[in-house]
């Protein structure tokens, strides 16, 4: 009877050891959902310009939405080219120079495609740029009528180029495009899936199974030099840069974050959400959002980047990316654009 009951008792302390290894829900962050912008097509990407987010919305194509109001002001399901109207396939991509009035937008495994959005909302098609097989894409504005891209290649690794532009006339006919010169072609062994910059200092590009490459560079626009490679779990295939380091969604090996001084000294990598299935990390302060694909996404305080805490999986739907905006959360669902507010 004694030994009976010092099992009882043992297995209540067990039970309770493990109970206390579960966030408490007091600890928890909780959400509101204040919208959901109809996009009808999926949802994929989204860049903010001002007060305007501008959607990758898959077979819808490209649409403008003012997020104050929570209105769309225009879509656009297609382009004209050479007088002839072509629809957008599955516009997966989007990016913002608001400076030169750009949209670049890419389809599925697509090169990128440069339009001229002005104020009277209409989107006018210059040319195309980089190549096929491009996963990602960041750009940043140098002066008027001059950009730098920089992009993840599948193919070929990271590309860059200047890109300025370029007006011409024949026959009575204006020709306007954006042609590249300087920049390059740099080499991985990597699949490039992923890239981000913080715009002065450090490019990083998620390279699947063989983790993630780190360049540095001296100014926008100068020549990217390898810092180093830091193998990952799983397969690198986003990457998000902040001051301290490099955010990787690792798939479903999570995710983890590397100190930039791990690429050129002690290849410490901090894994975290390693039960879930990462596509996507966004970074606002001491606030991580990972987007999950089908259940949703998960928040965490990452006030220590070494040591994250999770505070809470919200199903907001299939999720792609999501980026913040003021004291929101904009969500890329199958449903449509999210916009959601945490409360802490």
């Amino acid at each position: 009877m004694i030994i009976i009951k010092k099992n009882i008792v043992s297995l209540f302390i067990i039970i309770s050891l493990f109970g206390c290894m579960d966030p408490s829900s007091e600890d928890l962050w909780s959400i509101s959902i204040d919208a959901t912008l109809q996009t009808i097509g999926f949802a994929r990407d989204v860049d903010i310009d001002g007060n305007s987010a501008i959607i990758a919305a898959g077979q819808s194509g490209i649409q403008i939405w003012d997020l104050p109001t929570l209105s769309m002001s225009s879509g656009f399901t297609g382009y004209e080219e050479g007088g002839t109207f072509l629809e957008f396939s599955d516009v997966s991509l989007v990016g913002v120079d608001t400076e030169n009035n750009l949209i670049f937008a890419s389809e599925a495994n697509d090169d990128v495609k440069i339009f001229h959005h002005d104020t009277n909302n209409e989107l006018a098609y210059r040319n195309t740029i980089m190549s096929a097989r491009t996963k990602d894409f960041v750009s940043f504005y140098t002066m008027p009528g001059q950009f730098v891209m920089y992009t993840a290649d599948n193919d070929d690794g990271m590309k860059w180029h200047y890109y300025n532009l370029d007006t011409t006339s024949s026959f009575g006919i204006e020709f306007i495009e954006w042609t590249p010169f300087g920049g390059s072609e740099i080499y991985t062994p990597g699949k490039p899936m992923g890239i981000d910059s913080d715009g002065s200092s450090y490019i990083a590009m998620a390279v699947d199974q063989l983790g993630v490459e780190l360049f540095s560079i001296d100014s926008v626009g100068s020549v990217p030099e390898l810092v180093g490679r830091i193998d990952t779990e799983g397969n690198a295939e986003k990457v998000t840069m902040v001051t301290e380091g490099v955010y990787v969604a690792c798939d479903d090996a999570g995710a983890a974050f590397i100190p930039i001084e791990s690429f050129s000294s002690d290849n410490m990598t901090y894994r975290f959400a390693e039960d879930l299935t990462v596509d996507h990390i966004a970074i606002n302060g001491n606030i991580a959002s990972l987007t999950l694909g089908s259940k949703g996404i998960a928040l965490y305080d990452v006030s220590d980047p070494t040591s994250p805490l999770e505070k809470g999986i919200f199903p907001v739907g299939y999720s792609y990316r999501s980026v913040f905006w003021e004291d929101k959360i904009l969500v890329c669902t199958r449903e449509g654009l999210r916009v959601i507010t945490i409360e802490q």
